[in-house]
């Protein structure tokens, strides 16, 4: 809930050891949305939980085997990610070493490429309408930040232990979790959003607010935050701001956002309230959401 500060992504191959471990706008982030064939939502759930059941010590290689994947969590849509339609679906989102180089030019091939469209799991039949992909540069969207912990690796480790959570529901889940969509308040907001963002993102390309920005991460351990991303979406019926946040405690998060004097915490604030169409939803606990987490899965080397 904290920074809001950007960065542009970088070109080419890249490999753990070359970047800081953790930081502002490190890592980036990719979501696929794939909507499910109607009155196939429980087979899902039971698909899903069978698959995790065979794989008790696996990992976000075990649920994507593709380098450079740092965490995948699957959640359950009820139709609030995409604003307009009331199909459920199947969401990915994917924290990736670098969206700009393959395999994430095409990235719904990519995920088709998950053990969970084999014969024994067979999730692609399940399917309905085509993916749409909602990342930076699809359909006009524009990355707002991607965080991490450069903690997270053993904090993790201590609090679940285990890299793949099995499906869960809500409160049972070791580690919160939790995908929400927010829409804004109207078009022209929308708009001015889009504008403010095009010049952070162009101011961000000097190398002296890079680096003051990426150890920015004090009030991620501040907040037990462990991964968190935005991600500006005018696709849909309604523009919306997608955040993704895996967290400790989410009482915690919440305790240390409110005490915060960090000026990018409360300009945040000001954002929020002053752009979003209910930003108590999203600033006041507890979290809403129509996504229900479904597994949640890291890789245990993560940076």
């Amino acid at each position: 809930m904290g920074k809001t500060a950007t960065e542009p992504r970088s070109e080419g191959t890249d490999t753990t050891a070359d970047r800081p471990r953790g930081g502002i706008d490190v890592f980036d982030h990719v979501i696929v949305r794939q909507p499910l064939r109607s009155g196939r939502t429980d087979t899902l759930r039971d698909r899903l939980a069978s698959w995790v059941g065979s794989v008790a010590d696996g990992d976000a290689r075990s649920l994507l085997p593709v380098d450079g994947v740092h965490l995948v969590t699957l959640f359950l849509d009820r139709g609030g990610f995409a604003a307009g339609t009331d199909d459920d679906a199947l969401v990915w989102y994917i924290e990736v070493r670098d969206r700009g180089v393959d395999p994430w030019t095409d990235p719904v091939a990519t995920v088709r490429g998950s053990p969970l469209f084999d014969a024994d799991a067979g999730i692609g039949e399940l399917l309905g309408a085509a993916a749409t992909v909602h990342t930076a540069g699809h359909g006009g969207s524009r990355f707002v930040t991607h965080a991490t912990n450069p903690k997270r690796r053993e904090r993790y480790a201590s609090a679940v232990g285990r890299p793949l959570v099995a499906p869960v529901a809500g409160e049972d889940l070791p580690t919160p979790v939790a995908l929400v969509s927010m829409p804004l308040r109207s078009r022209p907001r929308a708009a001015v959003v889009a504008r403010g963002l095009d010049l952070v993102n162009w101011l961000k390309r000097s190398a002296w607010l890079r680096e003051r920005y990426r150890d920015a991460t004090d009030v991620l351990e501040e907040e037990r935050m462990y991964t968190e991303s935005l991600l500006f979406d005018p696709t849909g019926d309604r523009p919306v701001l997608h955040y993704y946040m895996e967290t400790e405690d989410m009482d915690r998060l919440y305790e240390a956002y409110e005490a915060s004097n960090s000026w990018t915490v409360r300009l945040s604030d000001w954002m929020f309230r002053r752009f979003l169409e209910r930003p108590e939803a999203f600033l006041a606990p507890p979290l809403e959401s129509d996504c229900e987490v479904l597994v949640h899965a890291v890789d245990p080397d993560r940076p």
